[in-house]
């Protein structure tokens, strides 16, 4: 019989930061030099740890908000949502806490706004009390990139005559919007008129490229998309419209075909509530 042997494998524990100091050179410069390499060691792990702290938590707020939001109704999901971006309301427009909780607790009771608000949250939209007066609540939309397909399936998903009443309202301005707005089933994103269109059936409207740029400077939006801007009707008559982005060099508002359709384009909406 073969007798099994066992060997031990014995573990060095790894030294302690005092223990590291302890051995740094005695020579000032060398130790200095050595103290600096050290520092920066450390510095990227705890960076790299912290890093990981993060993910976690992103991962536990996700799955409790996921366990909140399946017994909230869904007008409790947009109020949350708005609540959500109180920082983004506060810090960066200056909205004043009890002016921001008057507004909310409000628009709790408004269901036509609630409505409003709901059919923007279908389409993705982010919608962040922007400013609060005595007379108006004004929502900016800040999602960080549009979703074009979210927008598109609305659109497509209008009762007729919903759709046609908001047609025919845009016709007085715009005689040939029925035909800017016919499209094939291959075509993806949204062109300015069709964004008019959505913005006509969810009483919205257009962001100005002022209020685009103000939003830029508060949250960096539109990396890999763009966003169909308010364009007068004489640049309209010219065929174009303006649209905003940001890339490196910076933020962009320029002009495009207003019936060029592409899967990064879409709506950016802004929404302004009359107080009771």
């Amino acid at each position: 019989m073969q007798t099994v042997t066992e060997e031990k494998t014995e573990v060095t524990a790894a030294p302690t930061i005092q223990e590291r100091i302890a051995a740094l050179p005695g020579k000032d410069d060398q130790r200095l030099r050595e103290l600096q390499a050290l520092l920066a060691e450390k510095q990227a792990e705890a960076e790299e740890k912290q890093g990981e702290v993060q993910v976690v938590l992103d991962e536990l707020v996700r799955l409790s908000r996921g366990a909140i939001e399946k017994n909230m109704t869904p007008d409790e999901k947009v109020l949350a949502g708005i609540a959500d971006r109180w920082t983004l309301s506060s810090s960066k427009y200056g909205v004043d806490k009890k002016d921001f909780d008057a507004a909310v607790a409000e628009i709790g009771t408004n269901e036509r706004v609630l409505a409003q608000l709901r059919r923007l949250q279908a389409m993705k939209h982010e919608m962040t009390i922007a400013s609060v007066s005595d007379e108006w609540i004004d929502f900016q939309d800040t999602v960080e990139e549009e979703d074009a397909a979210a927008q598109v399936a609305f659109a497509k998903s209008l009762d007729q005559k919903e759709r046609s009443d908001a047609i025919a309202s845009l016709q007085e301005q715009i005689p040939n919007i029925e035909q800017y707005l016919e499209r094939s089933e291959s075509d993806k994103g949204q062109n300015y008129y069709d964004d008019l269109l959505l913005r006509k059936v969810t009483g919205t409207r257009q962001t100005s490229k002022d209020e685009y740029r103000e939003l830029q400077d508060k949250k960096p939006v539109d990396r890999r998309g763009i966003s169909w801007l308010s364009t007068e009707k004489e640049m309209l008559d010219h065929g174009d419209a303006l649209f905003g982005a940001r890339d490196v060099r910076g933020v962009f508002v320029g002009g495009n075909y207003a019936v060029s359709r592409g899967s990064v384009r879409a709506g950016r909406p802004r929404l302004r509530v009359k107080r009771s």
